[in-house]
């Protein structure tokens, strides 16, 4: 049954591909595997390079980029908030991923979200399929959205009010780069990460119960049900920590409260991957419990290595703190990127591979790198 599988897939790939190699079925394996293994990445912008969008290897070769230099479709008024207004200082490139079976990618690029043609040798890829400008209605430090069943998208706004902090918009509308959302989802603030289940027919939204500047503020991890066509106002919640202030890296002084940064499925398994400023946590969907700290990354992580020295004045060690993003296929094989000690960002995409950790790929400003595949499957 797997080889009849194998001679559909490879059927398909050389219809879409051209002509391919004859491989025994361990070399099928090896060439569907490396196929699964592409990964996409924001590269962030500067005052003397232009943010891009990659899809490349795990040794970081690249086979498909996006920039506003070669994209299609912009209009004067999505440029504008897509680079005009960041160009100066660099653009931003805070979140990328799969979409639309491949045919998609779904970006926050500069001040806007956009979704863009992912069609490699045709002349519409690269072209813009719906982009709307986010330095609007407390949107302007967007970091995540996800694409929605019958052709809606959510934009994840950290916005630090607990009110309309998940916006909904129509990408299927002709409204412009300044559309209005057409439902606005409450109950958690910050909100960082986003993920469609598919099998639950939920969003789940990751954020904080009230701003991560009150006093207080705990890490949240909220789903909201989706039927006939909109989100219900009753949502569940789940408390993933307790309030920790983030005094270790940033000082006693400061006012920031610990909360989530990514969010990812677990392959094969009803479980949710969530990291926060501290520290990496699982969901198990079923049992709604958690795992915290050194038992998840022992599991999940295995091969992990901490970004640099993560100490405090205060002596306390945080290996995982920071983790803005983080996948995993799967084989296990996961990528994160964390950010620099005392830095809102990353420098490198970290991989892991058969629980070790690979050389890392890259070498600039970035926040989030992803496999370019599905996240949370039908059959999770």
């Amino acid at each position: 049954m797997w080889l009849l599988y194998s001679s559909v897939a490879l059927t398909l790939l050389s219809s879409a591909f051209g002509s391919l190699p004859q491989l025994h079925p361990s070399g099928i394996s090896l060439f569907l595997d490396s196929l699964k293994s592409q990964i996409i990445t924001g590269l962030y912008g500067s005052p003397t390079s232009t943010a891009r969008i990659v899809i490349h290897d795990t040794d970081g070769q690249p086979s498909w980029s996006w920039s506003v230099q070669d994209g299609k479709n912009i209009s004067v008024d999505l440029r504008a908030c897509l680079y005009d207004l960041c160009q100066a200082q660099g653009c931003s490139a805070p979140e990328n991923k799969w979409a639309n079976n491949g045919d998609s990618v779904i970006a926050i690029h500069g001040s806007a979200a956009i979704i863009i043609n992912h069609h490699p040798g045709r002349d519409t890829d690269k072209a813009v399929a719906f982009g709307i400008c986010l330095n609007r209605d407390d949107m302007d430090n967007t970091h995540s959205a996800e694409m929605l069943p019958d052709g809606k998208i959510a934009i994840a706004t950290t916005s630090n009010d607990i009110r309309g902090g998940i916006k909904i918009f129509d990408t299927f509308s002709s409204q412009g780069v300044g559309a209005a959302p057409i439902q606005q989802l409450d109950g958690v603030s910050a909100v960082h990460a986003v993920l469609w289940d598919d099998q639950r027919k939920v969003l789940w939204a990751a954020g904080n119960d009230r701003s991560p500047l009150s006093e207080g503020s705990r890490s949240i991890l909220n789903a909201y049900r989706y039927t006939a066509g909109s989100f219900e106002t009753k949502y569940e919640s789940h408390i993933i920590s307790s309030p920790v202030r983030l005094s270790t890296e940033w000082g006693s002084s400061t006012p920031w409260w610990d909360g989530p940064h990514a969010m990812t499925s677990i392959p094969n398994q009803r479980k949710l991957l969530i990291t926060t400023d501290l520290d990496v946590h699982v969901f198990d969907m079923e049992s709604q419990s958690f795992q915290h700290g050194d038992p998840v990354a022992q599991r999940y992580l295995k091969g992990f290595q901490p970004e640099g020295t993560r100490n405090g004045p205060n002596g306390v060690f945080l290996p995982r703190s920071d983790i803005k993003s983080i996948d995993i296929l799967e084989n296990g094989n996961a990528l994160y990127v964390q950010a620099q000690w005392g830095q809102v960002f990353g420098k490198h995409v970290s991989y892991i591979s058969e629980g070790r950790k690979q050389p890392n790929i890259w070498d600039q400003v970035l926040y989030r790198s992803r496999w370019f595949n599905t996240e949370l499957d039908d059959e999770a």
